[in-house]
């Protein structure tokens, strides 16, 4: 494989921070990005890596270690997205929403902050590395895939928000329609990247390979290479210093090991 390629960042929320240790160890092999796409929490991660880099990225996660976010658990967050609601979920999460009603507005606040005083619409789209993200339409009920260029001028940086408004949060509101997290479609956008006419890329997963992404693969040609969690990650909004430190180390672990191998049974290939 060419260290060349497009890269796909899976959504995950803190679970982010293992695209980041992974994204070290791609980086220290010599690879290079041409495009990146990515789905909530990697179009974010994707957004800072077209634009400013490792360093920038590894530097605003030491800062989103403390960062206030509510804790919920991937089943419930899950149920939610898929409309799944009975009475005992309602009563078990009631009184978590109602005492949390402060601390979400808190941490979605904040969030809106930290994002748009360090990403800069000019710097991605004057960056040689493409980027695009996935969003969903609430209003029209329909996917919102992208790249920069597709993005109306002025509005790049909310999509990105939007990609990322996960479901505790408010929709984010762009000329007049209401727009959620993109893993509601496309957790794993490898057919927005493919559409660019990229064949070769690196997936880098928050999930486990049991967990299958939503959208089938339009195209049968391609060389993907995954970087999978070779643990569970546990909990997509339980954030803690330790939560990201931990998770960074494992992507760096898994990516390296995964890459090593990929290359040492390419260079095998190559000699018989």
């Amino acid at each position: 494989m060419s260290k060349n390629v497009g890269l796909v960042l899976e959504g995950g929320g803190v679970k982010g921070a293992y695209e980041l240790g992974a994204l070290i160890a791609l980086i220290e092999k010599g690879y290079t990005f041409s495009a990146i796409t990515g789905t909530s929490i990697g179009a974010l991660n994707g957004a800072v890596m077209a634009s400013q880099g490792i360093e920038k990225l590894a530097e605003y996660w030491e800062e989103a270690k403390y960062c206030p976010v509510f804790d919920f658990d991937d089943d419930t967050v899950a149920r939610f997205r898929q409309k799944d609601f009975d009475l005992d979920l309602i009563i078990a999460t009631g009184k978590k929403l109602l005492s949390a009603r402060e601390i979400i507005k808190e941490s979605y606040d904040h969030t809106l902050e930290f994002v748009y005083n360090r990403l800069s619409e000019a710097d991605i789209r004057a960056s040689s590395v493409d980027f695009g993200c996935v969003t969903y339409n609430i209003s029209d009920m329909e996917p919102f895939e992208a790249m920069k260029k597709d993005i109306p001028e002025g509005k790049l940086i909310d999509y990105i928000v939007a990609s990322a408004c996960f479901p505790i949060f408010p929709p984010k509101q762009i000329d007049g329609k209401k727009f959620i997290d993109g893993g509601v479609y496309d957790n794993m956008p490898i057919n927005l990247l493919a559409r660019t006419g990229c064949k070769k890329m690196i997936v880098v997963r928050t999930n486990p390979d049991s967990k299958q992404p939503k959208r089938r693969i339009e195209q049968s040609d391609l060389d993907i290479l995954y970087i999978t969690p070779s643990a569970n990650l546990g909990r997509a909004m339980a954030f803690s210093p330790e939560r990201i430190e931990n998770l960074k180390q494992l992507g760096y672990a898994d990516a390296l090991r995964i890459v090593t191998e990929a290359e040492n049974s390419a260079q095998t290939v190559a000699a018989d």
